[in-house]
């Protein structure tokens, strides 16, 4: 049995505007194993960021707050829990994150070389002299040529694919148990995310880190994690090991993913979509979430809200076709 790295338990996150406080995560509980690579999938607002950033307690209080539920770091550190001080500690240190855009994580006044040496320098107890060579030493393990001349560069000077992997360098600083990856590679061409795929895969074999990886592209999934979480409307409604996703998928919203994608063995005159939009925060108070975009939705999905049922071994879907069916699939 593998160790047990990050444990989220039904971690609930709300929002405020004006006077409306709505849930943009609801009550969603999950766990990160030793070494393996978790991924976080789902569109544009069912609350995958959001997650992250409770992890590493960064949800903007206000309009944010996290209103109930545990984030258990390694079995016990509740960190939730901890003082900012004790948070510090871990946050950038045995916990990382990787931002999706790196032009607005990295500060734009500061040399790449200077934003790696706060990391490091705040975190260990390395001279200045001996951060700086580790910084360097960090530039090139993510494959940047030049790594002294960048140590010295600003980061308007570095182009969207050295950004992130700069990004990728101060995340991995201080050698990270755990490593939160939020669409690290949305922002760029093909080639590059190729490459910054291979190096976080590598990266993980020589360290054995534990990685949250969270995008909405399931060609990335497949390459790239072992399990899947599936997230609709700040929901899980579905969760299973990559293989068992993509050969036996079985929430409507997950089969409606999976038949987005383009295939070069099947030619199609239309992509599929999946029809309608996300529901706005707070809007569905009762009953399924994907009911008004789903093609099989009856009665009882109006009515009440699905549980997320075991379908069999690490295979959970959140729909009453299958508890309808006691929960087999």
């Amino acid at each position: 049995m593998q160790d047990i790295m990050l444990e989220v338990t039904d971690l609930t996150v709300n929002f405020r505007n004006d006077e409306t406080e709505y849930t943009v995560v609801n009550s969603i509980s999950f766990q990160v194993k030793k070494g393996e690579t978790l991924g976080l999938v789902g569109e544009s607002g069912c609350g995958k960021s959001v997650t992250s950033l409770s992890i590493m307690r960064l949800v903007p209080t206000p309009p944010g707050r996290i209103a109930s539920g545990e984030i258990r770091y390694k079995g016990t550190t509740n960190l939730l829990a901890l003082k900012e001080k004790e948070m510090n500690a871990v946050r950038g240190n045995e916990i990382s994150m990787i931002f999706q855009e790196p032009m607005t994580s990295l500060t734009p006044v500061f040399t790449i070389g200077r934003q790696l040496d706060e990391v490091i320098l705040l975190h260990t107890d390395l001279s200045k002299k001996a951060a700086k060579a580790k910084s360097i030493e960090m530039l090139k393990l993510v494959g940047i040529p030049r790594a002294e001349e960048i140590y010295s560069s600003y980061p308007h000077e570095l182009s969207g694919g050295m950004r992130q992997r700069v990004m990728i360098a101060i995340g991995l600083a201080c050698e990270p148990q755990l490593l939160i990856a939020d669409e690290p590679t949305t922002a760029l061409d093909v080639t590059i995310q190729a490459q910054i795929l291979d190096l976080m895969r590598e990266l993980k074999e020589k360290t054995d880190t534990s990685i949250l990886f969270i995008t909405h592209d399931l060609g990335v999934v497949a390459e790239m994690c072992d399990r899947v979480i599936v997230m609709y409307a700040g929901e899980i409604v579905e969760e299973a090991d990559v293989d068992t996703l993509f050969h036996n998928p079985k929430h409507p919203y997950t089969c409606g993913l999976l038949e987005s994608i383009p295939s070069l063995h099947e030619k199609k005159h239309r992509l599929f979509s999946i029809g309608g939009q996300v529901p706005a925060a707070g809007s569905i108070r009762i009953g399924c979430r994907f009911r008004d975009r789903c093609s099989a939705a009856f009665e009882r999905c109006e009515l009440e809200d699905p549980e997320l049922v075991p379908l069999s071994s690490g295979h959970f879907c959140r729909c009453w076709l299958y508890a309808e069916q006691g929960g087999q699939s």
